[in-house]
C-alpha cells in the first residue's frame, strides 16, 4: 500500500487548535510560574531565618565558651597562688586534687550545656525549612490532582 500524502490545507487544519483551551493552558502555566516564584521567595526567607538562628547559636556558644575559659584561667591562677603559699606538700596535693575534680565536673557540665544548646539550635533552625518542605509536598500533590 502506498502512503497517502496530505495536502497543505489538511496539514494546517491538523495544526490548528482551540484558542480558548490555549488561553486556559497559558493562564494555568502563568499562575503556576507565579506560585513557584512565590514559593521560592518564601523558601529563601526560610533559609535566611534558619541561617540567622544558626549564627545566633554560634554566637551564644562562643560567648559561653569564652566565659568558661576565662573562669578556668582565673581558677588556675588562684590555684597556683594557693599552692605556692601552702604550708605542706600534702596541702598542695589536696588543692590540686580538688582543682582537678572541680575542673572535670565543670568541663562535663560545659559539654552537657553545649550539647543541649546545639540540640535546641538545630531543632529551631530546621523548623522553617521543614515547613517549606511540607508546603512543597502539598504544592506538588496539588499539581498532580
Amino acid at each position: 500500500m502506498a502512503a497517502r500524502k496530505t495536502t497543505a490545507a489538511e496539514g494546517i487544519e491538523t495544526l490548528s487548535f482551540n484558542t480558548d483551551s490555549f488561553k486556559d493552558g497559558y493562564e494555568k502555566f502563568a499562575k503556576g510560574l507565579n506560585s513557584f516564584a512565590d514559593f521560592q521567595k518564601s523558601s529563601l526567607e526560610a533559609m535566611m531565618a534558619s541561617s540567622s538562628t544558626l549564627a545566633k547559636g554560634f554566637e551564644k556558644a562562643a560567648a559561653d565558651q569564652a566565659s568558661f575559659v576565662k573562669e578556668q584561667y582565673e581558677e588556675t591562677v588562684a590555684l597556683a597562688k594557693a599552692a605556692s603559699s601552702s604550708k605542706s606538700v600534702q596541702e598542695t596535693i589536696e588543692l590540686q586534687t580538688e582543682f582537678a575534680r572541680t575542673a572535670f565536673e565543670r568541663n562535663l557540665g560545659l559539654v552537657t550545656r553545649l550539647a543541649d544548646h546545639w540540640n535546641g539550635v538545630a531543632r529551631e533552625a530546621a523548623e522553617p525549612m521543614t515547613k517549606r518542605y511540607a508546603e512543597f509536598v502539598d504544592m506538588v500533590q496539588s499539581y498532580r490532582a
